[in-house]
């Protein structure tokens, strides 16, 4: 993170004494004076993040303000905003900033549009009762662990984490629990900030559970610290712990990416999925990519959609070790079909204006909400219909190699045994069944001998096969089991997408 430079690009005359403000991975330029258009809207500015003054060209050309790159944009809160670019920055979430105030503006470059996204999830590889802890510990593999009992009158220390989360010093965190408690039990999270150089305690910082959806944001300190996390509680009843998550923060401005949203179930141990939305060039299609399996806090496929120029959303599965493939509580679900929705009506696209992709953990998303909305195309790389066939296949063909699949299965089935099983397959069906593809493209490619399960791509071509009307499906295969020719089928998913967005949306590449 901290070699990650990133560029500062000041439009407008106004003199802006910011520059020796900046941190050290901070690349200041201004526009006009040895940098031109055409290389502020190159590849490699992709990511730059744009001041613009009052008198930056882009405020009497909606043209050239389209070309921004978006979420990464600051104006002078002074700026006379035109109606027809208001609409283009609202979709490009440019945010008005007071540039008289050069140390609160130098402030949010630095804590809030820094470069990449960090994040991290405590195990319970490395959860620890405390040792006066007398109640009783039920564990469901590891997507939940609950504490049960009378914990008394007085806040008690009943579990640690021994687990440490390293962070950058001078950077701001949020912690955000995964935690569902009983009536006549509190419960709150205690965190340690430990200098990772003398162990000197630099904070103490509590949450309480009154601000569990909102989450603990605090100040890391100036130098490289350890988090250390514990979890207290009193009271009589029971305490469900899921995963629980540390973020760099953005201070409002987004999650993971500046623009990036949390999408939260408080009815589920208060587990979250993750969007991005980038307006692109704002011409049809919208592009919705969802994440593969990812054991860090992150968005995946940002470069990938960005080289495409077309408006994109990202989507991101935070739960359990690396992802839960997409599905859950009917109230997580919705949310991702109505994000998608909203992202379209926005854009003022169509309801059909719209690729859904995914590759691997990515493919049951892409498959099981595009089953859902009749998009223009749904483009997949090693499809996992059946999650429950996943972790069934795991104890004999890959051990140790996906436990989290029996996660999935214990946490969406209800238990792991045959009949969990089948629950979370039938999860997936239940709504595939149902999907009118008839004016769909489907581009799918898979492994041959795929060793998470063999008969993926089988399952969604006799699904296909039996529909009363046609689907227009195109499909390679390649030999081998699931990771052995990655290259293989990125490229190929890649140039489905393109050749969608050139056949159907007349896009050259």
């Amino acid at each position: 993170m901290a070699d990650i430079k990133q560029h500062i690009v000041y439009w407008g005359s106004d003199h802006l004494a910011i520059k020796e403000k900046l941190p050290g991975y901070a690349l200041y330029e201004r526009v006009d004076e040895g940098l031109d258009l055409a290389t502020i809207f190159s590849a490699s500015y992709r990511n730059a993040l744009f001041l613009l003054g009052q008198d930056a060209a882009v405020w009497s050309d909606a043209v050239l303000f389209s070309r921004l790159p978006a979420n990464n944009i600051l104006y002078d809160r002074r700026c006379a905003i035109a109606a027809s670019i208001q609409p283009i920055a609202d979709l490009k979430n440019a945010h008005a900033v007071d540039f008289s105030d050069i140390d609160r503006l130098a402030h949010i470059i630095h804590y809030d549009f820094f470069p990449a996204q960090w994040g991290f999830k405590l195990s319970f590889d490395r959860f620890r009762l405390a040792p006066d802890f007398t109640g009783e510990l039920i564990e469901r593999a590891q997507a939940s662990a609950t504490l049960r009992g009378d914990f008394g009158d007085e806040w008690t220390t009943l579990a640690t984490w021994t687990q440490r989360t390293w962070s950058y010093g001078d950077w701001y965190e949020t912690f955000y629990p995964e935690c569902q408690f009983s009536t006549g039990v509190d419960v709150r999270f205690v965190l340690r900030v430990v200098a990772m150089s003398s162990g000197r305690l630099i904070a103490t910082h509590t949450l309480e559970s009154s601000d569990f959806l909102i989450g603990l944001p605090f100040y890391v300190g100036s130098e490289d610290a350890d988090i250390m996390v514990s979890v207290a509680g009193k009271g009589s009843g029971e305490i469900t712990l899921g995963r629980q998550h540390v973020v760099r923060t953005r201070e409002g401005y987004g999650h993971l990416f500046a623009g990036g949203q949390r999408h939260i179930d408080p009815d589920v141990l208060a587990q979250s999925i993750a969007t991005y939305f980038d307006a692109g060039d704002l011409k049809p299609p919208l592009v919705v990519y969802f994440s593969g399996f990812n054991i860090g806090e992150s968005f995946d496929g940002l470069f990938m959609m960005q080289a495409m120029g077309v408006p994109f959303l990202l989507i991101s599965d935070s739960r359990l070790y690396g992802g839960a493939f997409y599905m859950g509580s009917a109230v997580l679900e919705n949310q991702i079909l109505e994000t998608i929705k909203d992202t379209l009506h926005r854009l003022g696209f169509g309801p059909h204006d719209v690729i859904l992709t995914g590759l691997s953990m990515g493919t049951t998303g892409a498959l099981y909400y595009g089953g859902q909305i009749a998009p223009k195309a749904i483009v997949v790389g090693k499809p996992l219909p059946d999650v429950g066939t996943v972790a069934e296949r795991g104890r004999l063909y890959r051990p140790t190699g996906f436990e989290t699949a029996a996660d999935i299965v214990m946490m969406l089935g209800g238990s792991n045994d045959e009949q969990g099983i089948a629950n979370v397959n039938e999860h997936f069906w239940r709504k595939f069944r149902k999907a009118d593809l008839s004016q769909t493209i489907l581009g799918v490619t898979y492994m041959r001998q795929d060793d998470y399960q063999p008969n993926g791509f089988d399952r969604i071509y006799h699904q296909l096969s039996t529909q009363n009307s046609p689907v227009q499906f195109l499909h390679k295969g390649w030999i081998g089991r699931h990771n052995d020719n990655t290259g293989g089928i990125v490229q190929w998913f890649v140039q489905i997408i393109r050749l969608i967005l050139k056949t159907r949306y007349g896009r050259e590449e």
